[in-house]
């Protein structure tokens, strides 16, 4: 299949982002608010453990969008929602829909809405991608 179903469902991807994840990505970035890396100052802002930065967060929508394509296209964007922190090292899925296939100047597109789930069931990011298909 070249393209996409409305209604289709991106295979969930598991993922749990550790602490060495974290601390790469603020190296990375060069971000290094302590709360990303350190108990003590994520527990002073009242978290019970150090946080998943939220651009990391979108990163792992990216990668959803990315591993479902399979090389079917490519992303033309991604855009998210914040609703809660998650903790490292705290099992996270990324699960995802296609909303709309359309057609945009003679290329397919698809809408696909996206989210990471927490291991509550609850939506920690809610997140909206746009796709378009190879000929």
């Amino acid at each position: 299949m070249t393209t996409a179903v409305e209604g289709e469902e991106l295979t969930p991807l598991e993922l749990r982002p550790d602490l060495e994840q974290v601390i790469k990505f603020c190296g990375f970035s060069w971000a290094f608010p302590r709360f990303f890396y350190d108990v003590d100052a994520a527990r002073a802002q009242g978290m019970p453990g150090t946080l998943v930065p939220g651009p990391l967060k979108l990163g792992l929508l990216y990668r959803a969008l990315d591993e479902w394509l399979d090389g079917r296209g490519w992303i033309c964007q991604v855009r998210a929602a914040h609703r809660r922190p998650d903790i490292t090292g705290r099992p996270v899925t990324i699960a995802g829909r296609v909303a709309r296939v359309f057609d945009e100047k003679g290329r397919t597109r698809a809408d696909v809405e996206l989210a990471v789930i927490n291991e509550e069931g609850q939506p920690s990011v809610r997140g909206f991608g746009v796709v378009e298909f190879n000929d």
